[in-house]
């Protein structure tokens, strides 16, 4: 029965981090032609997913100030993260931002082997790689602009740095406080520090046109959708694989702009995309594997 109840709990966390990685990556389509600065979009979906999450965490009454205080570091963490990478996509170019972002998930690997004891052998090294060697193809075969500038560099990467510190702080959190109080703290505290943020950069919040009012509900609803459905699983999927799962995000949103934006796909970006798909489902079935033969195990001899 626990054998059973692993594997359901493994197959759960996947299924919910391919929906939410799916719901995230419309981000790009969405706010692609807003005259909203993207701090100031984020501002909004942070305060978006608190109405929607507070709400649920309210009725079930399992918010607590206890609770909100454990959720600080991450949210922290994600919004400032979310507002670094907006700074670094302005200063350097798109490509070398993206680049880096894409570099995450070693950072998360690293996490997941001393923070949390996973496992990590030479077929998840071999296959994260293949993924992040795709994933830079499909960045860098693209049209980016921007001015390259090293400044956009460190911010980029101490984005990412913040990034894998929101998943790994975070997973620490959900092992007791339920999702919807987590996220719950998450957008208040993210939306406390990126109203800071749209204060100090004097970006308007408010938007100027009907358009740019459906991209603020668009941006609440459907990545904030993507947003719940990851923290739910984090707490059933290794995170090592967590960071592989996100390089599908650049995978689909190029896919994305290519249907509803008629942006061009070129040959190059079709092989990185295979390369992402490829790793992520060979290291998928290969840590389900593992998961069964540890799970087949006898008690005494782990």
């Amino acid at each position: 029965m626990a054998a059973r109840a692993d594997a359901n709990r493994f197959r759960t966390g996947i299924a919910a981090m391919a929906a939410g990685c799916w719901f995230v990556s419309l981000s790009p389509v969405i706010v692609a032609g807003s005259d909203l600065h993207g701090v100031s979009m984020a501002f909004w979906r942070c305060w978006i997913g608190l109405a929607g999450v507070g709400t649920v965490a309210l009725i079930r009454k399992s918010v607590t100030w206890a609770h909100i205080r454990q959720t600080a570091p991450a949210a922290l963490c994600f919004g400032s993260s979310i507002g670094l990478f907006f700074w670094a996509s302005q200063l350097t170019s798109i490509a070398n931002a993206s680049l880096i972002v894409v570099l995450q998930p070693i950072a998360l690997m690293i996490g997941a082997r001393y923070m949390f004891g996973e496992s990590i052998t030479a077929s998840d090294v071999f296959w994260t790689a293949v993924a992040l060697s795709g994933a830079a193809i499909l960045v860098l075969a693209g049209n980016s602009g921007g001015t390259g500038d090293i400044r956009g560099d460190l911010l980029a990467g101490l984005s990412i740095v913040l990034g894998s510190g929101y998943f790994i702080l975070g997973k620490r959190v959900l092992e007791t406080v339920p999702v919807a109080t987590f996220m719950t703290g998450v957008f208040m505290w993210a939306g406390l520090l990126l109203a800071i943020a749209v204060a100090i950069s004097g970006q308007p919040v408010m938007p100027s046109t009907d358009g740019d009012w459906i991209r603020i509900v668009a941006i609440g609803l459907f990545p904030g959708t993507g947003h719940v459905l990851l923290n739910i699983a984090q707490n059933k999927a290794p995170l090592s694989l967590m960071g592989i799962g996100m390089l599908i995000v650049p995978v689909n949103a190029t896919l994305l702009a290519y249907w509803f934006l008629d942006q061009s796909v070129t040959a190059l970006q079709l092989v990185g995309m295979a390369m992402v798909i490829t790793a992520l489902t060979i290291q998928t079935l290969l840590r389900r594997k593992l998961r069964a033969r540890m799970d087949e195990q006898p008690v005494l001899d782990r």
